[in-house]
């Protein structure tokens, strides 16, 4: 005669830990309803900080790649020459010698009086750089970090070294987010498609929509080269 079957321990424990809860349900009603709820909001809050962090970590990796990129650029401009004037892609020349010019006026006691008196080309191409820096994500982002007389300097250099749709679309943020202008006021729709046209254009015709830039620093390579 075959030996008894047992059912394993714990065997009928699932079904009546269901029972118990559904009679729990029944007599507490109220109760479980609290209980869902903070069960609920807790997922939620587990949720929202999942993605602040995920927004944290990728925030600060972007700061040390933008501080990794700003080095890389300070150590191979220290010493400009005319081949490296030659050699560098239109875009990273500005952002070089805009890191350069910057380190140097960091050094002067006064360095607002330090800006006012570099010549001319270096001015732009100083304030160019800061619009290829702060405006890589949207152009707002440049004239909502900076002020005057940076951001008039920049109008001048772009539309003297650039030109184009790209200047009309920096002319017109420019006019926007000028407090002193009387005739132009921010509508927010505005700005935005203006950002957004405007890295269209940075992303269609990449470094060729510097070439004009380049040839300026080329021209005035020797106030340059140190």
């Amino acid at each position: 005669m075959p030996p008894e079957h047992k059912a394993p321990k714990g065997h009928n424990m699932l079904p009546d830990l269901l029972e118990t809860i559904r009679q729990s349900m029944r007599d507490y009603p109220t109760l479980f309803v609290v209980v869902a709820a903070a069960a609920v909001l807790c997922l939620f809050l587990w949720v929202i900080a999942m993605r602040s962090a995920r927004r944290r970590r990728g925030e600060r990796d972007a700061l040390i790649a933008q501080l990794e990129y700003e080095k890389a650029l300070r150590t191979q401009f220290r010493t400009v020459t005319q081949q490296l004037l030659i050699d560098t892609p239109p875009g990273r020349l500005i952002e070089g010698l805009c890191c350069g010019i910057q380190a140097q006026l960091e050094k002067q006691p006064d360095m607002q009086a330090a800006y006012d008196a570099l010549p001319q080309p270096r001015r732009f191409v100083y304030a160019l750089g800061y619009v290829l820096q702060d405006g890589r994500e949207a152009l707002s982002e440049f004239f909502r970090k900076n002020g005057q007389p940076l951001t008039r300097a920049a109008l001048e250099a772009v539309w003297c070294l650039v030109g184009g749709e790209y200047a009309e679309i920096f002319q017109r943020e420019y006019d926007a987010f000028d407090a002193k202008n009387e005739h132009v006021s921010l509508v927010k729709e505005a700005v935005a498609a203006d950002d957004a046209r405007f890295a269209e254009l940075v992303l269609e015709q990449g470094e060729t929509l510097f070439a004009q830039a380049k040839e300026f620093i080329l021209a005035n390579s020797c106030i340059f080269t140190s």
